[in-house]
């Protein structure tokens, strides 16, 4: 598991339509576009650390996509939380935010995995 500090740094984070697929676009869809700015919300650290949104956790390049691997989540680990919430007696639901995720990288730009979908984030240096 590698570190390529060329990656490092902040990225602004911003929803784009596919090239092509501007037809397939749900209401739904053309409503979050709309919203849709850009945002720094990613920032790749050398120590391999990383930070989206309020997300922290560790990250590693493999074979051209960075691998997530998120620890805490609003400062809480999910065991942390999950006791929290069994303690509240309600039922734990939050723990997919603590699964592992990829960006592909394309140059100096990182872009989210083709879900089928027609929406991809892009993330760029400001």
């Amino acid at each position: 598991m590698s570190i390529d500090v060329s990656l490092c740094g902040k990225y602004l984070g911003l929803k784009k339509v596919r090239e092509g697929r501007e037809d397939e676009l749900s209401p739904k869809e053309r409503k979050e576009l709309a919203k849709a700015k850009p945002d720094v919300d990613l920032e790749l650290r050398p120590d391999g650390t990383f930070k989206r949104q309020v997300t922290e956790g560790s990250w590693h390049q493999d074979d051209g996509k960075i691998v997530f691997e998120p620890k805490t989540f609003g400062g809480e680990t999910k065991e942390s939380m999950q006791q929290r919430a069994e303690e509240s007696g309600r039922v734990f639901g939050l723990g997919f935010v603590f699964n592992p995720f990829e960006l592909f990288i394309e140059g100096e730009t990182l872009l989210t995995p083709d879900d089928g979908g027609p929406l991809v984030t892009e993330f760029r240096r400001p």
